[in-house]
């Protein structure tokens, strides 16, 4: 049955507080993460401390549910997920699928207090434990617009179907236009001093990635930055665990870029090409 089976059960058993889940799934939703209802990914799946118990996470030990009554957990897609729970001790699938979880879930515990929640992640392969905050902490905060893009740009066929593949298997959604929510692709310019066998004269194989939030996700600086810079690098992790090559690029006078070019065929490669 996989992780999905298991983690139904948990959220049957398990009594949320109705209030403080509806304000982290409406945070979720401004940051343009899916929920996972019920347990079922991928997406973002909510949980009361301590309800799981048994379930192989350990959720509830030595933990405080009145401090922390709220689990997040990430669960990925359903590929992913039921390869990870039937592999064996060599197969590549149960890391895989722990970078995925973890680099979603260090970016819940970053970016939820700046969304007026309190996270807080104990150990690095541990769950995200949410507690109730300041309820007006970005309440009164502008609404956000999406940076604009290029509605149709041109990218190249081979790098967009990497990117889309890695991006199933994790689980994250793919922004299908300039102001949905998602893994936002765009045409970078060629890097200096890279290879001539990452770029085709006048068509670059680099693609930009970054990460859309909703557009309703308030604009202050300490929302918008917290959001972006977490997810950020939660995509970048995420992708490249699931077979994309990525590379980071710090220009002097702008936030850093993730770039993506066409598959390798390094051993990074091998989980998403198993996916193909």
């Amino acid at each position: 049955m996989g992780v999905h089976g298991v983690a139904a059960a948990g959220a049957r058993a398990a009594r949320v507080d109705p209030l403080l889940a509806d304000r982290v799934v409406e945070a979720l939703l401004l940051v343009g993460l899916p929920v996972a209802h019920g347990g079922h990914g991928p997406g973002v799946h909510l949980f009361a401390t301590g309800g799981a118990a048994g379930d192989g996470c350990g959720d509830g030990d030595g933990v405080d549910p009145d401090r922390w009554p709220l689990t997040l957990r990430w669960l990925c897609s359903a590929r992913l997920e039921d390869a990870a729970a039937a592999a064996g001790a060599d197969s590549p699938w149960p890391r895989t699928r722990q970078v995925v979880a973890d680099s979603v879930e260090t970016a819940l515990a970053e970016l939820l207090p700046a969304l007026g929640l309190a996270a807080v992640r104990e150990t690095p392969e541990g769950p995200t434990r949410v507690g109730p905050a300041d309820p007006a902490a970005a309440a009164a905060a502008p609404v956000s617009t999406v940076p604009p893009t290029d509605p149709a740009p041109h990218l190249p066929a081979e790098t967009l179907a990497a990117v889309r593949r890695s991006a199933a298997l994790a689980g994250l959604p793919l922004a299908r236009h300039p102001r949905a929510a998602g893994v936002a692709l765009t045409t970078c310019p060629p890097v200096p001093g890279a290879p001539d066998a990452v770029l085709t004269p006048g068509v670059p194989d680099v693609v930009d990635v970054a990460w859309h939030p909703s557009p309703r996700l308030p604009g202050a600086p300490a929302v918008s930055t917290a959001v972006r810079e977490a997810m950020h690098h939660a995509v970048g992790s995420a992708l490249t665990a699931c077979g994309l090559r990525t590379s980071w690029h710090r220009p002097p006078d702008s936030p850093p870029h993730l770039h993506a070019d066409a598959p390798g065929t390094s051993a990074a490669s091998a989980p998403a090409a198993a996916a193909r």
